[in-house]
């Protein structure tokens, strides 16, 4: 399954049939084990287990119109501020950016708050508008938005269940973002 040099968070690698969860790894029950950082995935044949690791490089600086992914650290109703950790398949931890992403640019329909789209610690892929740090950042589009969740009452991975809902396979909890045709959870 795995073809990608650097994976991210929820990336599927390889079975649970195939191979045994490691560092930087985690089975899901949908039976593949799946990333939990941004790294490049190792296969020790012998153990027949699956890693994951970290990616150091030299820094790269984003540009206008390069596709980013990040964490959600803070929001309010009109502004949320997103820790780029990934540039176009680069890693980039080695230097942090910020990403700001007004309520604006949050989604190609109307909405009043950033609540109605985003949550604390969810994963975006976004694009970049500008080439400055703090850099303004767009998820418009529909690549764009959120790639991965979790339930805001249990902690559990969020499923998506259609355009706009993710649904938590613990506790049933139903909840509304932005979401990326590319989340990783289905």
């Amino acid at each position: 399954m795995v073809e990608k040099k650097v994976v991210v968070p929820g990336d599927k690698l390889y079975t649970i049939e195939e191979f045994l969860t490691g560092s930087g790894t985690y089975a899901y029950d949908d039976g593949w084990i799946r990333s939990s950082l941004v790294g490049v995935p190792t296969i020790d044949m012998v153990q027949r287990v699956v890693v994951v690791k970290n990616v150091k490089s030299r820094p790269c600086y984003p540009k206008p119109g390069d596709i980013v992914v990040g964490v959600i650290e803070s929001l309010s109703e009109d502004i949320a501020f997103i820790n780029i950790f990934l540039i176009e398949t680069k890693f980039s931890r080695s230097t942090s950016f910020t990403g700001i992403l007004h309520v604006s640019q949050a989604s190609d329909k109307f909405i009043k708050s950033m609540y109605e789209a985003y949550r604390l610690g969810d994963v975006v892929r976004a694009k970049i508008l500008n080439d400055k740090n703090p850099f303004q950042l767009s998820t418009r589009d529909p690549q764009f938005g959120v790639i991965a969740a979790l339930c805001s009452k249990c902690g559990e991975v969020l499923k998506r269940k259609s355009d706009e809902t993710l649904v938590c396979p613990r506790c049933g909890c139903v909840e509304s973002r932005k979401v990326s045709i590319k989340y990783v959870v289905r």
